[in-house]
């Protein structure tokens, strides 16, 4: 047992230093790497070190799109612009090896899952990565200009420049993206907890009014400066999304097993007093109690 366990943490830290090399690289590519490669040929680009690398042409076009006409971009620390070009470099880098790093965590997992969790596991990850860029991008394309154009609308009423610092600039947008690209994902981690036991559907479905009012809390919290618009405008996909998953978590309640009972080896049967499916050796049922025998 204890040679097994030293395997799996040999295993881990091979997939670790994976992990690590490929995120390094891709933080590396964003940091360093020039937007043109053709400077690469030139003798300033040698001799100055002077050039443009990816990561400030993927953030000069996050301003332009963002940023509306009159809206002023300062430096107000020596060191601001440098950690924007740092941290922004490292969040790419990561979305770049997010790919590497799901497989490498399926890889680590993957053995101990049973056939049946395995597919579940499958369409777990599919739908999370794909739910984390969609609000990704509902973050980036109708969030962050909602709360950029609140500063530009309460400058005008107060009389005053409409300025934001670099750091408050790029950070809103990047910290926006992150935690709307969460808050989609929620309403899935809600069914695999639905799908494992852990929670029943109905502390959402009997407390609707309450879980809608916390949620536009959340929704409020997510964008603190962006106005009453931006709450409704990230609360109205949110409350759809989380409708969605309180119809496919149901259906889960109905008619899916526990799976962590259930082994691939077992031959299944149905309970025979409330019909639930349930392992052949299993001589209590899971969700009623009764005996088989």
């Amino acid at each position: 047992m204890l040679a097994g366990f030293w395997e799996h943490v040999k295993e881990l830290k091979q997939r670790l230093k994976v992990v690590f090399i490929v995120l390094f690289a891709a933080t590396a590519f964003f940091a360093l790497f020039p937007s043109k490669p053709a400077d690469m040929f030139t003798a300033k680009f040698w001799t100055t070190g002077l050039y443009a690398p990816v990561v400030s042409l993927i953030l000069n076009w996050i301003r332009n799109f963002v940023a509306p006409k009159g809206l002023q971009i300062i430096s107000l620390e020596i060191g601001a612009p440098f950690e924007i070009y740092f941290l922004a470099s490292i969040v790419f880098g990561l979305l770049v090896s997010s790919p590497v790093i799901a497989y490498e965590i399926y890889k680590f997992v993957d053995p101990a899952l049973y056939p049946n969790e395995r597919k579940f596991v499958y369409r777990f990850v599919f739908g999370f990565t794909g739910l984390f860029i969609a609000g990704g991008l509902f973050g980036l394309f109708i969030l962050s200009p909602f709360i950029v154009y609140t500063v530009i609308l309460f400058s005008h009423v107060v009389g005053s420049l409409p300025t934001l610092s670099v750091s408050d600039f790029y950070s809103m947008i990047l910290v926006t993206i992150g935690l709307t690209g969460f808050g989609f994902t929620t309403p899935e981690i809600f069914v695999l907890l639905v799908k494992f036991r852990v929670v029943k559907t109905s502390i959402i479905s009997k407390n609707r009014i309450w879980f809608y009012f916390i949620l536009y809390i959340i929704t409020a919290i997510i964008t603190p400066d962006g106005g009453p618009l931006a709450d409704i405008a990230l609360f109205i996909p949110m409350a759809l999304l989380w409708e969605v998953a309180l119809f496919i978590a149901k259906r889960y309640e109905r008619i899916s097993p526990p799976t962590s009972i259930v082994a691939v080896s077992d031959k299944l049967k149905k309970c025979a007093y409330c019909g639930q499916t349930m392992a052949d050796s299993d001589v209590f049922c899971g969700k009623c109690g009764k005996s088989q025998r």
